[in-house]
This record gives structure tokens, sequence and C-alpha cells, in this order.
């Protein structure tokens, strides 16, 4: 976390897997909640869904693409995370904050598994550099 808020700091976007390194899938940890708070930037979720993968048998079933497959990214809505939160975790205030960020995440992930499919479409054209 500090050398994510270093990054920050500098200027530097950062991205962590937010469901962390032991899952459960697609579950929100607090680690984005609280780097948001402590370094005033706001903080959003995202997901990338797969026209065709190979998936392996993983906690997380991590996903590797086939050649030539789609893939759809779709981020949320930015949220700011004041710093006047309080420092507890379970305070009604931050945990108001972490149910924002699993809701985005559900909503992103639905999203793009949920369209994928389009990729190539007018609707999703596809967007290559």
């Amino acid at each position: 976390m500090l050398g994510l808020r270093s990054q920050l700091e500098r200027g530097t976007s950062v991205v962590f897997t937010i469901d962390g390194p032991r899952g459960p899938r697609y579950v929100a940890k607090t680690g984005p909640v609280l780097l948001s708070r402590a370094s005033a930037v706001p903080m959003a979720a995202f997901s990338v869904a797969l026209s065709d993968a190979w998936v392996l048998n993983t906690w997380d079933a991590l996903m590797i693409p086939k050649p030539f497959s789609k893939a759809l990214v779709r981020l949320s809505a930015k949220v700011q995370v004041p710093a006047e939160a309080a420092d507890s975790e379970m305070n009604a205030q931050m945990v108001e904050f972490h149910s924002r960020l699993q809701t985005a995440l559900e909503r992103v992930t639905r999203f793009a598994e949920e369209h994928v499919a389009r990729v190539g479409s007018p609707e999703f054209p596809i967007i290559k550099g």
C-alpha cells in the first residue's frame, strides 16, 4: 500500500486486483477504499471480458485470451473517498464506500461479460492502439 501511495503521489496511475491474492473471486477488499482515502485520489472498478479464452483451474479462474479473441473493458465511475473518513475499516462511512466499490465491480463485470460478444459491432467498435 505504501508503494502504491507513493506512485499516486508522483502522479502515476495504479491498478491492483481488488479481490486480493486469494479471493474470493469478485469480492472487493477494503484496500482500494483505504488507498483512496489516504491519497485523495478517486477509485474506480474495472473488468475485462474475453470472447474466447483458456480458463485455468485456479481460485480466480484466470483467463488467457486465445488468438484472435476479443476483449471488452468496462470502467466504473470514479468514487472519491474523503480524507475525513474515519480510520476504522468498520466505520459506517468506510463500509459504505466499500459497498459502492463492490456494487461498481459487479456492475462493470456483468456488463462486460454480457456484451463481449458484440465487440466489433457499431455499438462496440474495435479500438486499436
